[in-house]
Protein backbone atom coordinates (compact mmCIF):
# COMPACT_ATOMS: atom_id res chain seq x y z
CA UNK A 1 0.00 0.00 0.00
CA UNK A 2 1.37 3.75 -0.58
CA UNK A 3 1.59 6.24 1.86
CA UNK A 4 -1.07 8.51 1.41
CA UNK A 5 -0.80 11.77 -0.71
CA UNK A 6 -3.30 14.91 -0.28
CA UNK A 7 -4.39 16.48 -4.00
CA UNK A 8 -3.79 20.36 -3.15
CA UNK A 9 -4.49 21.55 -6.34
CA UNK A 10 -8.35 20.17 -5.42
CA UNK A 11 -8.24 20.83 -1.99
CA UNK A 12 -10.99 23.88 -1.15
CA UNK A 13 -8.51 25.89 1.14
CA UNK A 14 -5.69 25.53 -1.29
CA UNK A 15 -6.93 25.45 -5.16
CA UNK A 16 -7.53 29.38 -5.27
CA UNK A 17 -3.51 29.72 -5.05
CA UNK A 18 -2.34 27.47 -7.80
CA UNK A 19 0.45 28.57 -9.14
CA UNK A 20 0.13 29.36 -13.18
CA UNK A 21 4.71 28.63 -12.77
CA UNK A 22 4.94 25.47 -14.22
CA UNK A 23 7.62 22.60 -13.99
CA UNK A 24 8.20 19.28 -15.72
CA UNK A 25 7.04 16.53 -12.97
CA UNK A 26 8.05 13.93 -15.10
CA UNK A 27 11.63 15.05 -14.47
CA UNK A 28 11.30 15.74 -11.06
CA UNK A 29 9.82 12.32 -10.50
CA UNK A 30 12.82 10.63 -11.74
CA UNK A 31 15.26 12.67 -10.37
CA UNK A 32 13.49 11.52 -6.93
CA UNK A 33 13.52 8.11 -8.17
CA UNK A 34 17.54 8.63 -8.72
CA UNK A 35 18.00 9.94 -5.08
CA UNK A 36 15.50 7.52 -3.37
CA UNK A 37 17.77 4.23 -5.15
CA UNK A 38 21.05 6.06 -4.10
CA UNK A 39 19.62 5.75 0.14
CA UNK A 40 17.92 2.42 -0.33
CA UNK A 41 21.15 1.16 -2.18
CA UNK A 42 23.22 2.42 1.14
CA UNK A 43 20.77 0.99 3.47
CA UNK A 44 21.18 -2.41 2.12
CA UNK A 45 24.86 -2.41 2.96
CA UNK A 46 25.83 -4.59 5.95
CA UNK A 47 28.62 -2.75 7.24
CA UNK A 48 28.75 0.82 5.92
CA UNK A 49 31.88 3.18 5.57
CA UNK A 50 32.34 6.45 5.20
CA UNK A 51 33.44 6.08 1.72
CA UNK A 52 29.73 4.60 0.60
CA UNK A 53 28.37 7.38 2.93
CA UNK A 54 30.01 10.06 1.04
CA UNK A 55 29.34 8.24 -2.13
CA UNK A 56 25.45 8.47 -1.28
CA UNK A 57 25.28 12.42 0.01
CA UNK A 58 26.81 13.34 -3.15
CA UNK A 59 24.75 11.33 -5.38
CA UNK A 60 21.45 12.93 -3.68
CA UNK A 61 22.95 16.63 -3.31
CA UNK A 62 23.51 16.08 -7.53
CA UNK A 63 19.74 15.06 -7.64
CA UNK A 64 19.04 18.68 -5.67
CA UNK A 65 21.50 20.68 -7.46
CA UNK A 66 19.68 19.25 -10.47
CA UNK A 67 15.97 20.13 -9.26
CA UNK A 68 17.27 23.49 -7.80
CA UNK A 69 18.15 24.79 -11.45
CA UNK A 70 15.54 23.21 -13.01
CA UNK A 71 13.36 25.29 -10.85
CA UNK A 72 15.23 28.16 -11.10
CA UNK A 73 14.70 28.31 -15.34
CA UNK A 74 10.81 27.96 -15.06
CA UNK A 75 10.90 30.89 -12.80
CA UNK A 76 9.93 29.79 -9.50
CA UNK A 77 9.01 32.64 -7.43
CA UNK A 78 11.82 33.99 -5.13
CA UNK A 79 10.05 33.21 -1.99
CA UNK A 80 9.38 28.87 -2.95
CA UNK A 81 12.84 29.29 -3.92
CA UNK A 82 14.32 29.90 -0.74
CA UNK A 83 11.89 27.60 0.99
CA UNK A 84 12.95 24.57 -1.41
CA UNK A 85 16.77 25.62 -0.59
CA UNK A 86 16.52 25.19 2.95
CA UNK A 87 14.47 22.24 2.66
CA UNK A 88 17.23 20.30 0.81
CA UNK A 89 19.75 21.56 3.19
CA UNK A 90 17.61 20.00 6.15
CA UNK A 91 17.19 16.97 4.14
CA UNK A 92 20.80 16.60 3.07
CA UNK A 93 21.70 17.11 6.83
CA UNK A 94 19.08 14.50 7.79
CA UNK A 95 19.85 11.91 5.66
CA UNK A 96 23.80 12.90 6.57
CA UNK A 97 23.23 12.02 10.21
CA UNK A 98 21.19 8.98 9.49
CA UNK A 99 24.39 6.89 7.45
CA UNK A 100 26.79 8.18 10.25
CA UNK A 101 24.72 6.74 12.64
CA UNK A 102 24.44 3.42 10.64
CA UNK A 103 28.22 3.89 10.12
CA UNK A 104 28.53 3.83 13.55
CA UNK A 105 25.93 1.42 14.38
CA UNK A 106 27.05 -1.11 12.00
CA UNK A 107 30.93 -0.78 13.90
CA UNK A 108 29.68 -1.22 17.41
CA UNK A 109 26.50 -2.63 18.22
CA UNK A 110 26.41 -6.47 18.83
CA UNK A 111 23.09 -8.00 18.37
CA UNK A 112 22.03 -10.25 21.42
CA UNK A 113 19.11 -12.88 21.89
CA UNK A 114 15.88 -11.42 23.01
CA UNK A 115 13.27 -13.42 25.66
CA UNK A 116 10.51 -14.76 23.74
CA UNK A 117 7.86 -12.25 24.93
CA UNK A 118 10.23 -9.66 24.01
CA UNK A 119 11.27 -10.85 20.76
CA UNK A 120 7.47 -11.06 19.55
CA UNK A 121 7.29 -7.54 20.71
CA UNK A 122 10.98 -6.51 18.23
CA UNK A 123 8.68 -8.51 15.45
CA UNK A 124 5.33 -6.64 15.77
CA UNK A 125 7.55 -3.12 16.06
CA UNK A 126 9.03 -4.07 12.81
CA UNK A 127 5.65 -5.43 10.96
CA UNK A 128 3.23 -3.21 13.02
CA UNK A 129 5.49 -0.26 13.62
CA UNK A 130 3.92 -0.54 17.71
CA UNK A 131 3.57 -2.97 20.63
CA UNK A 132 1.79 -2.44 23.89
CA UNK A 133 4.02 -3.86 27.02
CA UNK A 134 2.78 -3.46 30.70
CA UNK A 135 4.82 -1.95 33.25
CA UNK A 136 5.57 -2.88 36.90
CA UNK A 137 2.52 -2.38 39.17
CA UNK A 138 5.26 -0.55 41.63
CA UNK A 139 7.17 1.65 39.17
CA UNK A 140 3.66 2.91 37.24
CA UNK A 141 2.61 3.70 40.79
CA UNK A 142 5.59 5.85 41.45
CA UNK A 143 5.51 7.25 37.97
CA UNK A 144 1.64 8.08 38.44
CA UNK A 145 2.32 10.04 42.09
CA UNK A 146 5.15 12.27 40.84
CA UNK A 147 3.42 13.06 37.87
CA UNK A 148 0.04 14.17 39.17
CA UNK A 149 1.59 16.79 41.42
CA UNK A 150 2.14 18.54 38.06
CA UNK A 151 -1.62 18.08 36.89
CA UNK A 152 -2.87 21.54 38.74
CA UNK A 153 -0.01 23.36 37.07
CA UNK A 154 -1.01 22.15 33.94
CA UNK A 155 -4.38 22.43 33.75
CA UNK A 156 -3.96 26.08 34.66
CA UNK A 157 -1.56 26.29 31.87
CA UNK A 158 -3.70 24.61 29.15
CA UNK A 159 -6.85 27.19 30.30
CA UNK A 160 -4.59 30.00 30.56
CA UNK A 161 -3.45 29.29 26.76
CA UNK A 162 -5.74 27.00 24.80
CA UNK A 163 -3.81 27.50 21.32
CA UNK A 164 -1.00 25.69 22.28
CA UNK A 165 -0.50 22.49 24.11
CA UNK A 166 0.23 22.44 28.03
CA UNK A 167 3.59 20.12 28.40
CA UNK A 168 5.93 19.98 31.33
CA UNK A 169 9.73 18.65 30.07
CA UNK A 170 10.33 16.24 33.06
CA UNK A 171 13.89 17.52 34.05
CA UNK A 172 16.80 15.16 33.65
CA UNK A 173 17.69 12.72 36.40
CA UNK A 174 14.75 13.89 38.42
CA UNK A 175 12.59 11.50 40.73
CA UNK A 176 9.99 11.35 37.54
CA UNK A 177 12.75 10.94 35.17
CA UNK A 178 14.45 7.57 37.11
CA UNK A 179 11.05 6.17 37.58
CA UNK A 180 10.39 6.42 34.22
CA UNK A 181 13.82 5.41 33.17
CA UNK A 182 14.05 2.18 35.70
CA UNK A 183 10.31 1.16 34.35
CA UNK A 184 11.72 0.77 30.59
CA UNK A 185 14.04 -0.72 31.56
CA UNK A 186 12.65 -3.05 33.33
CA UNK A 187 10.00 -3.38 30.82
CA UNK A 188 12.58 -4.66 28.32
CA UNK A 189 11.99 -1.35 26.20
CA UNK A 190 15.44 -0.38 25.75
CA UNK A 191 16.31 -3.91 24.99
CA UNK A 192 13.90 -4.41 22.10
CA UNK A 193 14.41 -0.69 20.62
CA UNK A 194 18.74 -1.52 20.62
CA UNK A 195 18.06 -4.57 18.34
CA UNK A 196 15.07 -2.28 16.15
CA UNK A 197 17.59 0.24 15.19
CA UNK A 198 20.94 -1.80 15.63
CA UNK A 199 22.47 0.69 18.20
CA UNK A 200 22.63 0.83 21.62
CA UNK A 201 19.46 2.87 23.05
CA UNK A 202 18.85 5.27 26.07
CA UNK A 203 16.08 7.65 26.49
CA UNK A 204 16.38 11.31 25.50
CA UNK A 205 13.67 13.13 27.08
CA UNK A 206 10.26 12.75 28.66
CA UNK A 207 7.41 15.07 28.28
CA UNK A 208 4.21 14.80 30.60
CA UNK A 209 1.38 16.72 28.72
CA UNK A 210 -2.13 17.83 29.95
CA UNK A 211 -5.21 17.35 27.70
CA UNK A 212 -8.76 19.16 27.84
CA UNK A 213 -11.20 19.52 25.54
CA UNK A 214 -11.21 23.25 25.91
CA UNK A 215 -7.73 23.54 23.52
CA UNK A 216 -7.85 24.72 20.85
CA UNK A 217 -4.56 24.80 18.87
CA UNK A 218 -5.44 21.79 16.89
CA UNK A 219 -8.98 23.16 15.55
CA UNK A 220 -9.90 25.50 12.71
CA UNK A 221 -6.85 25.03 10.63
CA UNK A 222 -9.18 26.36 7.33
CA UNK A 223 -11.69 28.72 8.98
CA UNK A 224 -10.54 31.28 6.47
CA UNK A 225 -12.51 29.51 3.70
CA UNK A 226 -15.59 28.10 6.14
CA UNK A 227 -13.69 24.28 6.16
CA UNK A 228 -14.62 22.14 8.85
CA UNK A 229 -12.08 20.03 10.63
CA UNK A 230 -11.65 16.87 8.99
CA UNK A 231 -12.27 13.31 10.43
CA UNK A 232 -8.28 12.91 10.54
CA UNK A 233 -7.15 15.85 12.47
CA UNK A 234 -3.40 15.87 13.44
CA UNK A 235 -2.62 12.15 12.15
CA UNK A 236 1.20 12.41 11.19
CA UNK A 237 4.66 10.81 11.46
CA UNK A 238 6.98 11.91 13.53
CA UNK A 239 9.95 14.88 12.52
CA UNK A 240 12.75 12.99 14.14
CA UNK A 241 13.77 10.48 11.88
CA UNK A 242 15.69 7.99 14.11
CA UNK A 243 13.36 8.62 17.49
CA UNK A 244 11.33 5.78 18.54
CA UNK A 245 8.99 6.64 21.64
CA UNK A 246 6.94 5.43 24.60
CA UNK A 247 3.58 6.10 25.44
CA UNK A 248 2.55 5.91 29.17
CA UNK A 249 -1.01 7.52 30.53
CA UNK A 250 -1.16 8.96 33.91
CA UNK A 251 -4.50 8.93 33.63
CA UNK A 252 -6.73 6.14 32.59
CA UNK A 253 -7.77 6.91 28.67
CA UNK A 254 -11.45 5.93 26.96
CA UNK A 255 -12.73 6.87 23.71
CA UNK A 256 -13.73 10.50 24.64
CA UNK A 257 -10.50 11.23 26.23
CA UNK A 258 -7.81 11.91 23.07
CA UNK A 259 -6.33 8.03 23.35
CA UNK A 260 -3.66 7.68 20.91
CA UNK A 261 -4.51 6.42 17.77
CA UNK A 262 -2.33 4.81 15.10
CA UNK A 263 -2.66 2.77 11.74
CA UNK A 264 -0.81 -0.17 12.25
CA UNK A 265 1.90 -1.36 9.78
CA UNK A 266 1.84 2.50 7.87
CA UNK A 267 5.56 2.40 8.87
CA UNK A 268 5.86 -0.22 6.04
CA UNK A 269 4.04 1.70 3.65
CA UNK A 270 5.26 2.48 -0.09
CA UNK A 271 6.46 6.01 0.11
CA UNK A 272 9.37 8.01 -1.51
CA UNK A 273 12.45 8.41 0.96
CA UNK A 274 13.36 11.35 -0.32
CA UNK A 275 9.91 13.32 -0.71
CA UNK A 276 8.99 12.29 2.86
CA UNK A 277 12.21 13.73 4.50
CA UNK A 278 11.23 16.76 2.09
CA UNK A 279 7.87 17.01 3.84
CA UNK A 280 9.59 16.79 7.15
CA UNK A 281 12.18 19.47 6.39
CA UNK A 282 9.01 22.08 4.81
CA UNK A 283 7.17 21.89 8.15
CA UNK A 284 10.15 22.40 10.18
CA UNK A 285 11.71 25.28 8.37
CA UNK A 286 7.97 27.06 7.81
CA UNK A 287 7.70 26.13 11.71
CA UNK A 288 10.33 27.60 12.87
CA UNK A 289 9.89 31.19 10.73
CA UNK A 290 6.16 31.54 10.94
CA UNK A 291 4.89 29.78 14.35
CA UNK A 292 5.33 32.79 16.36
CA UNK A 293 3.65 34.65 13.86
CA UNK A 294 0.02 32.56 13.81
CA UNK A 295 -2.34 34.38 16.46
CA UNK A 296 -3.74 30.94 16.82
CA UNK A 297 -0.66 29.10 18.63
CA UNK A 298 1.88 27.48 17.46
CA UNK A 299 0.92 24.68 15.24
CA UNK A 300 0.99 24.33 11.41
CA UNK A 301 0.91 28.62 10.57
CA UNK A 302 1.48 27.48 6.79
CA UNK A 303 -2.46 25.91 7.15
CA UNK A 304 -4.06 28.64 9.27
CA UNK A 305 -2.19 31.64 7.14
CA UNK A 306 -3.50 32.20 3.08
CA UNK A 307 -0.79 34.28 2.22
CA UNK A 308 1.69 30.77 3.07
CA UNK A 309 -1.05 28.61 1.70
CA UNK A 310 -0.34 30.68 -1.26
CA UNK A 311 3.79 30.40 -1.24
CA UNK A 312 3.16 26.64 -0.87
CA UNK A 313 0.83 25.88 -4.11
CA UNK A 314 4.05 27.65 -6.00
CA UNK A 315 6.39 24.67 -4.99
CA UNK A 316 6.39 21.74 -7.56
CA UNK A 317 3.84 19.35 -7.29
CA UNK A 318 6.37 17.00 -5.85
CA UNK A 319 7.54 18.93 -2.77
CA UNK A 320 3.74 19.75 -1.53
CA UNK A 321 3.07 17.82 1.31
CA UNK A 322 3.53 17.67 5.31
CA UNK A 323 4.58 15.58 8.01
CA UNK A 324 1.33 16.32 9.72
CA UNK A 325 -1.07 15.79 6.65
CA UNK A 326 -4.09 14.33 8.96
CA UNK A 327 -6.27 17.97 9.18
CA UNK A 328 -5.87 18.01 5.11
CA UNK A 329 -7.84 14.48 4.62
CA UNK A 330 -11.30 15.93 3.83
CA UNK A 331 -14.44 13.38 4.60
CA UNK A 332 -15.41 11.33 2.26
CA UNK A 333 -12.37 10.35 0.31
CA UNK A 334 -10.53 7.52 -0.75
CA UNK A 335 -8.00 8.17 1.74
CA UNK A 336 -10.32 8.84 4.59
CA UNK A 337 -12.07 5.67 3.56
CA UNK A 338 -8.74 3.84 3.63
CA UNK A 339 -7.39 5.23 7.15
CA UNK A 340 -11.37 4.72 8.49
CA UNK A 341 -10.89 0.98 8.47
CA UNK A 342 -6.90 0.95 9.68
CA UNK A 343 -6.81 3.31 12.31
CA UNK A 344 -6.83 2.09 16.22
CA UNK A 345 -7.37 3.32 19.22
CA UNK A 346 -4.64 2.45 22.34
CA UNK A 347 -6.71 2.62 25.57
CA UNK A 348 -5.54 1.95 29.22
CA UNK A 349 -6.51 1.91 32.52
CA UNK A 350 -3.26 0.66 34.44
CA UNK A 351 0.07 0.17 34.32
CA UNK A 352 0.94 -0.08 30.04
CA UNK A 353 2.73 1.79 27.69
CA UNK A 354 2.59 1.73 24.15
CA UNK A 355 5.80 1.62 22.21
CA UNK A 356 5.98 3.15 18.76
CA UNK A 357 8.12 3.67 15.60
CA UNK A 358 6.55 7.46 15.53
CA UNK A 359 9.08 8.85 12.65
CA UNK A 360 6.89 5.77 10.47
CA UNK A 361 3.62 5.10 12.02
CA UNK A 362 0.89 7.27 11.30
CA UNK A 363 -0.73 8.20 14.63
CA UNK A 364 -2.61 10.78 16.30
CA UNK A 365 -3.46 11.33 20.12
CA UNK A 366 -4.49 14.50 23.12
CA UNK A 367 -7.96 15.25 20.69
CA UNK A 368 -10.09 15.07 24.06
CA UNK A 369 -13.66 15.48 23.73
CA UNK A 370 -14.80 14.72 27.25
CA UNK A 371 -12.76 14.38 30.75
CA UNK A 372 -8.88 14.96 30.74
CA UNK A 373 -6.01 12.95 29.62
CA UNK A 374 -2.48 13.29 31.51
CA UNK A 375 0.37 11.48 29.80
CA UNK A 376 3.87 11.23 29.44
CA UNK A 377 5.71 10.77 26.05
CA UNK A 378 9.17 9.25 26.46
CA UNK A 379 11.83 10.06 23.57
CA UNK A 380 14.92 7.36 23.16
CA UNK A 381 18.48 8.12 21.36
CA UNK A 382 20.95 6.06 20.16
CA UNK A 383 24.11 5.81 22.78
CA UNK A 384 26.47 6.17 20.48
CA UNK A 385 25.79 9.85 19.68
CA UNK A 386 29.08 10.83 21.43
CA UNK A 387 31.15 8.92 19.33
CA UNK A 388 29.33 11.05 16.08
CA UNK A 389 29.58 14.30 17.81
CA UNK A 390 33.27 13.41 18.12
CA UNK A 391 33.42 12.60 14.79
CA UNK A 392 32.21 15.94 13.38
CA UNK A 393 35.36 17.55 15.15
CA UNK A 394 36.94 16.62 12.25
CA UNK A 395 37.20 18.44 8.62
CA UNK A 396 34.94 16.00 7.27
CA UNK A 397 32.01 15.94 4.43
CA UNK A 398 29.17 15.43 6.88
CA UNK A 399 30.24 17.94 9.73
CA UNK A 400 27.68 20.45 8.85
CA UNK A 401 25.07 17.80 8.10
CA UNK A 402 25.56 16.02 11.40
CA UNK A 403 25.52 19.46 13.50
CA UNK A 404 21.89 20.42 11.59
CA UNK A 405 20.87 17.18 12.39
CA UNK A 406 21.37 16.97 15.91
CA UNK A 407 20.51 20.25 16.60
CA UNK A 408 16.74 19.59 15.11
CA UNK A 409 16.43 16.08 16.61
CA UNK A 410 17.17 18.06 19.97
CA UNK A 411 14.21 20.49 19.01
CA UNK A 412 12.08 18.09 18.35
CA UNK A 413 12.45 16.29 21.27
CA UNK A 414 12.01 19.31 23.76
CA UNK A 415 9.13 21.11 21.99
CA UNK A 416 6.97 18.24 20.63
CA UNK A 417 6.66 15.51 23.74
Amino acid sequence: MRFPEIDYETHPAYLQYRSAVSYDDLFLEQQIDIADLAYAEFCDIAHPGFEEAEDTLSRIRAVLERVALHLRQQNIPVLAEEWLRSCMSWTLADIGYETARRIFSAREFRSKPLRAPLAAQLSALRKEGMYITALGDDSYDEIRRLALVRREELKARAAKDPFNRSVFTVPFNSRLWKAIKRSVMDAGIIDVLGEFKGNRMTMLGAGLEFSYPGQEWYQSLYADVGLRDGPFQYLHIDEGYCLPKAMIYVTAVTEDSGPTRAVPGSNCWESSELRLRMFRALDRVVGDRYDQCNTRGNYRALARRPELRRIFMQLPRAFRGSSHFGDDVLPDTSVAEVLGKLEVPYLSERAGALVFDGPHLLHRGSLVREGERMALQVGFRNRSEARIKSHQSNETFLSEELALARKYARKFVMSYL
